[in-house]
């Protein structure tokens, strides 16, 4: 399937916003995973609420998406 300008800016608008979450939310909890203070599912459901709350476009893969960015100079 040929990846569309738009689904190229979705995705990179929710790989960026997806980027800031991780750091804010999510590496923390990993941190404290690590040091054994919370429970990895804690830590495995933050990073799945990031995901569902900046999804990349339906019927496109990752590597897709990456590529047509790549030959497009786009994100």
């Amino acid at each position: 399937m040929a990846i569309t300008k738009q689904e190229a800016a979705q995705y990179v608008t929710a790989r960026s916003q997806r980027r800031f979450a991780y750091k804010k939310e999510a590496d923390p909890l990993m941190a404290q995973y690590m040091a054994d203070e919370i429970e990895k599912s804690v830590w495995t459901d933050k990073k799945t609420e990031i995901k569902n709350k900046y999804p990349y476009p339906d019927g496109c893969t990752t590597s897709d998406l990456e590529q047509y960015c790549i030959d497009n100079n786009y994100g």
